[in-house]
Parts: structure tokens; sequence; C-alpha cells
């Protein structure tokens, strides 16, 4: 330290250490601030207590803003003021009210007429519910002033909706303006979210819409029920839609490069597209068109650096992100472009996770995991579900081509799907016999669940949890959801013995990340799907090892996953050589035949939406959820209905070219080697993301800025509530998403940044969540006391005190466990 102050002149010194401080309360004074605004709502509530006290001549002894030893405070006539050391709380002190040892001395004090104890029921009633109810009244205060000032909020005009959703099904249509949600008033779209997702599981949601100006008679629609695996986010309701979206661009994806002029940074206003031009009624569709556009982008730039300047028009190119569906439902590993499986990319890494406290980021190419080299996306999936709390060796290619090597131990994710370790299939059905097991182990994992009850590879499932000769899907139904349980097995082993078995499925585990991206500028090749819809691969039939890198098709150069499947899609019904090459470098060609498919016979590509075949919408079809009607734009549902049709000529098909587009309608004729649909399995995705629709919400005078806050005020102490009914019951949303003090105050600091508003409101919303937690029938919190007086009423005498002072002492174990918890899940989230 003393060379390096010796390095600077006095007055170079204090100019250093001025910049140190102003760094220093620049990064502080956030969290300083919301620390301060979660006192005054403690102060509030406390002041409520205390308030009623004085009112029914009750003596207070201590007013404190906290908890632990005193920092400051004074005596006046006979209470004691204090600010106390710990913030995140505080306390009234009244004469006669005791906690737990000290419980018996309210005796002391029972005749005082001052005395707490010695007041009517109704009067100690209103004291202990008189914080709750100044909580209540100070978050209504807030939303008044936020209110009558104006807040940006997102608008609730629906964007897009998305083909065969259930809003899409119900009527609700691009344009529409969402007012109310099972009769509750909606302000911005965060209302619609938040009510669709703690709307009741499985049951039908009301709709009322405007719709050019008129409101709609009420649309009804029960949403999708959708449960991740992979990451942190809790189990979400889906309808299918989402908000509208202007032209700016504030996210790009993990491809993009920012320092390149040519590429899309955020910010950048899209003006035209293809000779469209873009604005705020066509920004959704033009956004989910970017990825097909073969015309020119320009976007309109601000100079970072001349803020005052006028934007500048440039062209850009935005590459798109890249997924693939399995050809078979039930079937994660058949993944692939006709039999080729790409690597596998990061597309996003939760910032509090586990992936990102291993160093993963968004854009990683994933060159070996597990000690699974050049892994598919089943092989990560299976690796993280089968490793909760253990380590997980992994090499990645960063996006600028640096490799990186590290380690990362998934969580338990409870939300998860259960599993026990080993890999279900289904006997090919020429071995099947009626009455036979129609399903078997192939791959069991040393040490694992399965491995530990005796399962083998090629052991045959004669029954499984009470159940004879279940098919595979049903066998993995019932492992996914009985993490912990015991469940009784009988297999028949290759040998022929029949052995019986109990095997407990475990909790899976997570790494709070989305693996889902194709590596499209990597043109290696992965594993290679032996066969496709029971037939063998183009990749298997022409011999392509895995690991190869493709380097030619037809004697051009090809460096991306796009190019090649371009290559496919115009020489589809053909064959084409492939040049590729392993770790000798020596170049090998081969030809590969590509087929038909549906899309390639019509001459368009992914970007085209199929909207019926033969005059039906839907098809019962195989997915990775059973048996279902599903739309026949859908690969699935693609596949289905084409192999009903093989033979038929002159089939009309009634398709949409691109979003944008009007509907075409064409006549083919069927044959079995187009019914692979697997051209309809490429899905190219958007790397920007656009700026939602925002307005300001303000009331219009104070009167209808106090309704605004009322509504507000209500809705989320609902919110609150029904998000501890789906916590506690329906277990529909995990512990892990909740935050204590500590999470409070770092997304209140964050929040302090964004305005004094927008710090209001988070400051509005924390005094209503505080008047719910201080009300629930908990010993040691308001609502545990209202309780107790409640059976004082009733009974006609209190409770005695030595089932007070269990009961409290019960309250503050949970409360403290609770918030340990939640402390050490905030601390998670904040470093790891």
């Amino acid at each position: 330290m003393c060379s390096l102050l010796a390095q600077f002149t006095p007055p170079e010194l204090l100019v250093v250490a001025q910049s140190w401080l102003t760094g220093l309360w620049g990064g502080a004074w956030p969290y300083i601030v919301m620390v301060i605004g979660f006192s005054v709502i403690i102060f509030v509530h406390e002041l409520g207590h205390f308030a009623v006290a004085k009112w029914a001549g009750v003596r207070v002894e201590q007013f404190a803003i906290g908890f632990g030893r005193e920092i400051a405070g004074f005596t006046k006539g006979e209470t004691r003021y204090s600010f106390n050391i710990l913030p995140f709380g505080g306390f009234v002190k009244m004469l006669g009210q005791e906690d737990f040892e000290d419980k018996s001395k309210e005796l002391i004090f029972k005749d005082d007429p001052r005395s707490f104890i010695n007041k009517p029921i109704g009067h100690r009633m209103a004291i202990v519910s008189a914080g709750v109810v100044m909580n209540v009244l100070f978050a209504c205060f807030l939303f008044v002033i936020v209110f009558m000032v104006g807040m940006d909020a997102d608008t609730t005009r629906i964007g897009r909706v998305e083909p065969d959703s259930p809003a899409h099904k119900a009527g609700l249509r691009p344009g529409d303006n969402i007012r109310f949600i099972n009769d509750e008033k909606i302000l911005e779209f965060n209302d619609v979210s938040m009510s669709i997702l703690l709307a009741p599981p499985h049951r039908a949601i009301k709709f009322v819409v405007e719709r050019d100006g008129k409101l709609l008679d009420p649309i009804h629609l029960t949403p999708d029920y959708r449960r991740p695996e992979a990451t942190r986010t809790p189990r979400k309701q889906m309808i299918g839609i989402a908000q509208g979206v202007t032209p700016e661009i504030v996210v790009v994806g993990p491809e993009i490069d920012t320092t390149q002029p040519d590429q899309p940074h955020p910010g950048d206003v899209l003006v035209e597209v293809d000779g469209i031009k873009v604005t705020n009624e066509n920004a959704n569709n033009i956004q989910e068109m970017l990825v097909y556009n073969k015309g020119d982008i320009f976007v309109d730039r601000k100079d970072p650096g001349d803020p005052d300047a006028s934007a500048k028009r440039v062209r850009i190119e935005i590459p798109p992100q890249f997924a693939l569906y399995p050809s078979e439902a039930d079937d994660p590993d058949t993944t692939s472009v006709l039999g080729l499986t790409p690597l596998i990319r990061f597309g996003y890494v939760d910032p509090d996770g586990r992936g990102n406290l291993a160093g993963l980021q968004a854009g990683d190419t994933v060159l070996s995991w597990d000690d699974i080299p050049l892994p598919s996306k089943a092989d990560i999936a299976r690796s993280i579900s089968y490793n909760a709390e253990k380590d997980i060796a992994f090499t990645v290619r960063r996006t600028d081509g640096t490799i990186y090597k590290d380690f990362v131990r998934p969580k338990r994710n409870r939300l998860g799907r259960a599993t026990i370790q080993a890999i279900c299939r289904p006997i090919d059905e020429e071995s099947q016999t009626e009455e036979g097991p129609k399903a078997q182990f192939t791959e069991v994992r040393r040490f694992g669940a399965g491995r530990s009850a005796g399962i083998e590879p090629g052991d045959a499932v004669l029954r499984f949890d009470g159940v004879d000769n279940p098919t595979a899907r049903d066998i993995r139904k019932v492992i996914a959801k009985s993490a912990d349980k015991r469940l009784p097995i009988r297999l028949r082993k290759g040998d022929g013995r029949v052995v019986s078995a109990i095997v407990t499925p475990q909790v899976p585990g997570s790494i709070d990340a989305s693996y889902n991206l194709v590596a499209d500028n990597v043109l290696r090749v992965g594993k290679i799907v032996e066969t496709i819809n029971g037939l063998p691969s183009p990749a298997a039939k022409a011999d392509i090892p895995p690991g190869v890198e493709i380097v030619r098709v037809n004697d051009e150069p090809v460096s991306n996953w796009r190019q090649l499947i371009s290559h496919f899609q115009r020489n589809a019904g053909s064959e084409v050589k492939i040049a590729f090459q392993g770790g000798d470098k020596v170049v090998y060609a081969v030809q590969f035949e590509v087929p038909h498919s549906l899309r390639t016979t019509l001459g368009i590509g992914p970007e085209a939406q199929i909207l019926s075949v033969d005059g039906r919408k839907t098809v019962e079809a195989t997915t990775n959820r059973g048996v279902e009607e599903v739309h026949i734009g859908y690969h699935e549902g693609t596949r289905a209905i084409l192999t009903e049709l093989i033979g038929r000529t002159s089939v009309p098909v009634e398709y949409r070219p691109n979003p944008l587009s009007e509907p075409v309608t064409a006549q083919i004729d069927v044959s079995a080697d187009m019914v692979d649909p697997w051209l309809g399995r490429v899905v190219f995705a958007p790397n920007v993301i656009l700026a939602p629709e925002r307005k300001i919400l303000k009331g219009d005078n104070i009167v209808d800025a106090l309704g605004i806050g009322l509504h507000k005020t209500w809705y989320f102490i609902l919110t609150v509530y029904q998000t501890m009914n789906r916590m506690i019951f329906s277990r529909s949303i995990g512990v892990e998403s909740i935050s204590g003090p500590l999470g409070i105050v770092s997304i209140g600091g964050r929040i302090a940044r964004m305005g004094f508003v927008s710090f209001l409101f988070f400051m509005a919303i924390i005094s209503a969540n505080l008047a719910v937690i201080n009300f629930l029938p908990l010993p040691i919190v308001d609502g545990g006391l209202m309780v107790f007086l409640l059976i004082e009423k009733i009974k006609g005498s209190p409770i005695s005190i030595r089932v007070q002072v269990a009961t409290q002492i019960i309250g503050l174990f949970l409360i403290i466990g609770a918030f340990i918890f939640v402390t050490y899940n905030d601390a998670l989230r904040l470093w790891g």
C-alpha cells in the first residue's frame, strides 16, 4: 500500500481518494436508501400499534425500530424510543405484555388499569390489528402518490397469439386489450401474467377484452400447465399470448457480436425489414419474421457518444437462434437433422444459479459433459438430473473461441421430474407379444437408484407400481412424480429369471440454465441417430461417424448448420455429396440421401405456418404428453395426418408462406417417403428481444389515483395469499422463489437506481406484503395474537400462560428457521 501511495503527489492522492469515495457511495447509496425505506415501513407498522395503544389508555414502555442492541434512543414521558442495530423489524412494548419466560409477569399487571391484558378484548384486538391496518393504508398512500405522478408500465395489448394455443382456440386475437381477468381489473401486462400464473390450476379463466373500441362478451379458456425441469423458474400456467412490443431492440442473443456495426445493438430501432415498414402494430410479427427474412434489415442507431445527434440509418444482419425437436416424441435422444446431431449451446444462464457459479455463460458450446464427448441435449439433461449435489466436469467453447473447463454442482430441484438414473424404452414391436412386457431398461447408471435396486440393462418390466406390463411412457410418468417414494417392480432378466425389487426415485438436479440451442456456427456432428420413424436415418445409411466436421456439400463450402439445412432443403428428394473431416484432418466424402417432406414438397421452409391438410386442422397424435389432439402445423400432427393420407392424390394444403403473408392453398400427392416432417422439426427463433409497449399509468385526478391505489393494494395482498396457497398446498410455485430481508434490500437497491417513483412502488408492495405476513395465524406475529384473542372471546377466559409460552417458542423457532432459509436462498442468489 505504501509503495502504491508513493506514486502520487498529495493533490493526486486527494483526487484518487475522492474518486474512490465517490465510487463507494455510488454503489452503496441505493442499499442505504432501501434500508431506510424498509425501516420506515416497520416504523409505520409499529406506529399503528403505538397510536391505538395510546388511544386505548395502555401504557407503552418502549417503541423500537429494529432488534438487538440499541444504537440510539431517548426517553420521553413514560416511553423509551430507540433505534436498534438490526433494522429488519421492530416492536412496541406495552405494560402487561410479556414474552416467553417473563410471561408470568403479566399476572402482576393484570389489575393495573393501564395494562394491556386489563383492557377489553375489543380494544386489544384493535391494538393488535392496528399495525397491519397501517401497512395497508401506507401501501395505498404510496400507490396514490405513484399514480398521481404517473409510472411507466406495460400496456395490456396482446401482440401475438401462439397458433393452437388455449388463447387461440378461445378466440383471443392480436390487438385485443385485456380489461378484466376473473372479474379483476387489469391495468398493465404484469397483472395479466400474474393473474394467469396464480389462477386455480386446470380451471377455466375468464377474460374480458376490448376489440376495436368495444368490450366483447367474456371469453373462457383453460391454460396449459407446463412444468420446467432444468431451471429455477416456477411451474407456470400458460395460455399462449405475448404482450405488444415496439420496434426498439433491448436484448440481443448470445451469438450476436455487438462490437460489429452490421450486428444489432441494444437501443437500435427497427425501421424496415424486407421492404416492410416496422410499426408497433406489426412489430410482434416482424420479430417472428426476422429469422426467415431474406431481404435487407435497417435500424435507426444513436451514437452513444453523442446522444443529442440524430440517429443514423444502418443496415444489419441478425443471425437467428437455432433449435430442434426430437423425431420420436418420447425420446429426446432422437434430436437431429436427418440423423446428424448438432452440438448444444447454452441459451440462458440464471445469474443467481449453479451454472453461473460454475462460470457457464450464455452462448457456450458444450464439448464434453460428465466425461461424455460432444454430448446431446438429452445427455446433458440426464447428467444434471442424475447428479444432484455432485460435481460434474465440463468443457465448453466460448463464443470468442476460447476453451473453458470447470465443474458444476447441480442443486436438488423438487419441482423437477424424479429419476432412478436409468433409461426405460419401448421393446421393439416385432419382439412384443400381446400379454408380454412392453418396456425394458436400456441404460442404467452406476451407483444410481435403479442400479441399487438391482435393475440392469436389458431387463424387461413385467410389473411396475401395481400395473402389469406397463408401457415405457407410463413407467416414466410414475417415476417423474414419485420422488422419495418406494415403488415395487418385477423384472425379467436376460437369462429368463423373474425378480422383484423396490426402487426409490430421487429428486433430480438443476443448474438453473437452459441448453436448448444448437451451436449453429460449429458444424461438428455429435451422436448419430440410427433410426427415424423406425427406418434407418440418412446419416446412418451414409455411414457418417460421430465427431466429424462437415466442410462441403456438393463441393460448396459450408460453415454452419443453417447452410447445411438450406442445401438439404433445396435438394430434397435426391442425393447430395457430403465432405467431412475428423481429427486426422483427412477429408472424406459420402453420398447422402435427402428425403422429401411436406414443406419441401410445397417449397416452403420452417418459417411457414401449415394451417390445414385435407380440410382438417387437428389430428390425434403421440406427443411427449401422450396421445392427444394436436394441430397439424406441429411436426407430430403433420406426421400423423400424412401417415393417414399415404397414397392420396390432390390433397389440399392451406398454409402461410411466412407469418405476415395471406393463406395459400396447394394440392399435393402424399407418398410414403414424405411422411417424416424433418424440416418441420427445425426451429429458428429471433435472436433479439424487442421492448414491450409502454404507457404512463396515471390517475386523471386524485380520486382516480386513489382508485388505482386501492386496486393495486388489494391486488398485491391477494397475490401474496394466492402465492402462499400455490406454494404450500398445490406446490405449483417453489419456495426458492421467495426472498427475505437480504433479497429485499438487494432488489430494492437495484430499483432505487431506476428512480424515485419506481422505488415508492416497490415500497408499497413491501408494505402490502408485510401486512399479509404479519396477519398470518402464526404464533409470535399479530395474526397469532389475534387467534388467541378470538379463542379468549369464545371460551370466556385467556389461554393458559403455559400454552401461550409453548406456542410462542414454536413460533419463534419457525420464524428463525424461515429467516435462515430465505437468507440462505438470498445469499445463494446474490453470491452463489
